[in-house]
C-alpha cells in the first residue's frame, strides 16, 4: 500500500507507579493474581486501548538462562517476543507507552501473511481489519473521478490500488501480537523504557526507567522505532547520526469523527497543487471514525522542518491549516477534524539505513534498523518478517547472539534491499504529489484511466506496459520462508 505512515506514534512517557499488579498464568494452570495497592482486583486484562500506568503484566515463564530484553512493544517487538517466548526464552518487553492509540492504518502482505499464519493469528487479524473496501480519488469540489477495489494480500503480483485486503489499525495489530506473546509467556512492562546499556563478553546489562536498577540479559532487541533508544545507546554516534535518509515529504495524521452522511467503507484522496494531499480512511467497520492525513511534498521545507521538529502541536496545526487554505472538497471537514483531534501527530518522512543491524549483543528489528518509510508500503511487512528471521536465528544459536544476529542480516538483507526503496528511484512522492495544476490534472487523468473496467486485463495482456505502472506496495514474487525449530537448543 502506498500510504504515509510512521511505524509508531510518539506518546508521552509515563513512569510506572510503585503500585504493582502481577497477573500470572500458564498454558495449563488457572490464573493466579496478587495485588498490592488501591483499586479493584481482576484476573484478566481485556484487550483495550489503555493500560493503567501502574500495571506490570507478566506471563509465567519456563526458567531459562537465556533472558532477552525487547525494547518496544509494537508490531515488531511483540511479534519478536512471540517467537522467542514460544522457543523457551525468558522474554521481557519494555514499552514506554501506557496507552495504545489508534495509530495509523497499516497492512500485511506477501511473506508476512505466511508468518502470521504460522503464529496462528491470521483469522483474528482478518476479523479485526478496518473493512476498507477500496480507494477513490476526488476532484477539487469532492466529486469522485474514479475508484478501485483492494489488492489480495497473498498474491505476489502487480497491484493497482493503495488499499490492500488486510488494512488494520496499528493499535489493533499491536494488541493482537502482544496478547499472543503473553500467552506464550512473555512479560510486558508498560510505562518504562531503557536508559542505559553496558555490554560484556557474555551478557549485556540494561537499566529500565521504572526501577533504575541494572539487570543482566543475554541480549537486547531494539524494536523501538525510528527514534530508537537502543540504537542510540548501543551504536556508535557516527552510525546513529548518519542513518537517517530525509525525504521532502511531511505528513500529519489523526483520528476524527465523521458525519453519518459522509460515512464510507473506502478511502478517499484529494490532490492540490504545491504537493498537497488530503486523505480520509476508515478506522473500523462502523464508519463513525476515520483517519485523516494531510501530506505535503516540497523542496521548500525549512519552515515545515522547523515546526515538525520543534513546534508545539498547536503551532503544527496552525501551519497546516494555513498551508491547506483555499482548497475545496475534503479540506474543510478534515482540517476541522485535525483541529479537534487529540491524537494528532506530524513528522517528516524518513528512512533508516544502517551498515549493521547489531552491535555486540544488541540488535535492531523493524523501523529501528531498516525503516523503509511509509512511502514504500512495506514497513509492517518488514517488521513482521524481520522478527521471524531474528527470532529464528537466535533460537538456533542462543549462546552466541552475535553470530545469530549476523545470520539474521545475511538472510533478510536481500528482502530489505529489494523492498525498502522508494518507488521510481525515490521520485514517486514528487510524481504523485505534483506541484502544479497541470501535474494534478495528469495524476487524475492517469488514475481515471487505471480505474476503468478492463484496465488490469489490458496490462495482463501487455506485460511490457505493466513496467510503466507503479506498484502501490507488495506485488513482488514471494520467497520461501525458512522453517525454524522453535526450541532453544
Amino acid at each position: 500500500m502506498f500510504i504515509l505512515r510512521q511505524q509508531s506514534l510518539l506518546s508521552k512517557q509515563l513512569h510506572c507507579s510503585s503500585t504493582r499488579a502481577i497477573i500470572s498464568h500458564t498454558k495449563t494452570a488457572t490464573s493466579i493474581i496478587s495485588y498490592k495497592g488501591s483499586g479493584s482486583m481482576t484476573n484478566h486484562i481485556p484487550n483495550t486501548r489503555s493500560y493503567a500506568s501502574h500495571f506490570n503484566i507478566t506471563g509465567t515463564q519456563t526458567p531459562s538462562m537465556h533472558h532477552i530484553l525487547i525494547v518496544g512493544g509494537g508490531p515488531a517487538g511483540s511479534s519478536t517476543a512471540f517467537w522467542l517466548a514460544k522457543s523457551g526464552f525468558k522474554v521481557t518487553v519494555a514499552e514506554r507507552s501506557t496507552v495504545a492509540p489508534y495509530g495509523q492504518g497499516i497492512d500485511i502482505t506477501d511473506e508476512a501473511v505466511d508468518v502470521v499464519k504460522k503464529m496462528g493469528l491470521w483469522d483474528e487479524i482478518k476479523a479485526n481489519t478496518t473493512g476498507e473496501s477500496g480507494f477513490a480519488m476526488v476532484d477539487d469540489v469532492g466529486t469522485e473521478i474514479g475508484s478501485v477495489g483492494t489488492n489480495p494480500a497473498e498474491e505476489g503480483k502487480m497491484v493497482l490500488s493503495p488499499t490492500n485486503e488486510i488494512e488494520i489499525m496499528r493499535g489493533t495489530l499491536t494488541n493482537i501480537f502482544a496478547d499472543a506473546a503473553k500467552k506464550q509467556g512473555a512479560e510486558y512492562r508498560y510505562g518504562c523504557t531503557i536508559t542505559n546499556i553496558q555490554q560484556s563478553d557474555n551478557s549485556v546489562t540494561a537499566t529500565l526507567s521504572d526501577t533504575d536498577e541494572p539487570k543482566k540479559f543475554s541480549a537486547i532487541i531494539g524494536a523501538d522505532g525510528v527514534a530508537s533508544r537502543v540504537r542510540n545507546l548501543a551504536f556508535d554516534k557516527s552510525a546513529t547520526e548518519g542513518c537517517f535518509k530525509q525525504t521532502d515529504t511531511f505528513v500529519a495524521y489523526f483520528s476524527m469523527e465523521v458525519d453519518p452522511a459522509d460515512q464510507k467503507t473506502y478511502s478517499v484522496l484529494q490532490h492540490a497543487n504545491k504537493g498537497r494531499v488530503i486523505w480520509v480512511r476508515p478506522i473500523d467497520r462502523t464508519g463513525s471514525r476515520v483517519s485523516g492525513y494531510l501530506m505535503v511534498t516540497t523542496t521548500e521545507s525549512a519552515e515545515l522542518q522547523k515546526v515538525a521538529r520543534h513546534g508545539t502541536v498547536q503551532e503544527q496545526k496552525v501551519l497546516l491549516e494555513n498551508m491547506f487554505a483555499n482548497i475545496g472538497g475534503l479540506r474543510e471537514k478534515v482540517v476541522q477534524g485535525m483541529n479537534d483531534s487529540e491524537d494528532f501527530y506530524f513528522t517528516r518522512v524518513v528512512q533508516v539505513k544502517l551498515d549493521a543491524w547489531h552491535r555486540g549483543r544488541c540488535a535492531l528489528v523493524g523501523d529501528a534498523g531498516y525503516c523503509p518509510s511509509p512511502l514504500t508500503g512495506q514497513g509492517t511487512t518488514m517488521a513482521v518478517l524481520g522478527a521471524y528471521y531474528l527470532a529464528g536465528e537466535l533460537t538456533g544459536n542462543p549462546d552466541d547472539p552475535e553470530a545469530a544476529f549476523t545470520n539474521y542480516r545475511k538472510k533478510f538483507e536481500g528482502f530489505v534491499q529489494e523492498n525498502g526503496s522508494i518507488p521510481l528511484g525515490g521520485r514517486a512522492p514528487k510524481l504523485v504529489c505534483p506541484q502544479s495544476d497541470l501535474g494534478v490534472w495528469m495524476v487524475r487523468s492517469v488514475f481515471s484511466t487505471m480505474a476503468r473496467p478492463g484496465f488490469k486485463k489490458l496490462l495482463a495482456s501487455l506485460p511490457s506496459l505493466a513496467n510503466f505502472v507503479p506498484s502501490f506496495g507488495g506485488g513482488n514474487k514471494k520467497s520461501q520462508l525458512p522453517d525454524y525449530d522453535w526450541q532453544v537448543r
